[in-house]
């Protein structure tokens, strides 16, 4: 094996799984390690700056159409903080809140957008329908990027 084959093989092999290609499938999603622990998501409700990394929506309509209104966005010319900005003041018009602490259990995966904030800063923002600590069904619009806070 050549040095340059083998640099390119650990290369490959240290992308994330989530960045080569995206779950088709609610299954997918939570089978990705980086996504849930033992098929949750566990929120410690924590903020850092404007930043959480859960947000609680009434419904996953809701969640969509936030993820969705980035997603649009994307077609224009504009940077990925602006992305991330429209995000953020897309989220409490449709009744979104920073989510509270515990653990979610995903029932649906919805619309997902991936903003590249750089080195190391992606954000994968994914729409779902979820059960929330409290035992009813919302929705979530949440950060499942590798580099996300919590």
């Amino acid at each position: 094996m050549t040095p340059r084959l083998a640099l390119a093989l650990v290369l490959i092999g240290a992308v994330p799984l989530h960045a080569q290609e995206r779950p088709r499938t609610l299954d997918e999603w939570i089978g990705d390690p980086t996504h849930t622990h033992d098929g949750r998501i566990r929120l410690t409700g924590l903020k850092h700056g404007t930043y959480h990394r859960g947000y609680r929506c009434p419904t996953l309509e809701a969640a969509a159409a936030v993820v969705s209104t980035v997603t649009a966005a994307r077609k224009g010319r504009t940077t990925a903080e602006r992305q991330r900005a429209l995000l953020l003041r897309t989220l409490p018009k449709h009744g979104c809140a920073a989510a509270a602490r515990g653990d979610y259990v995903p029932l649906a995966l919805g619309p997902m957008v991936s903003l590249d904030l750089g080195y190391e800063a992606n954000e994968d923002w994914t729409a779902l329908r979820v059960r929330t600590p409290d035992g009813v069904e919302a929705g979530l619009v949440y950060d499942a990027s590798v580099y996300a806070m919590d």
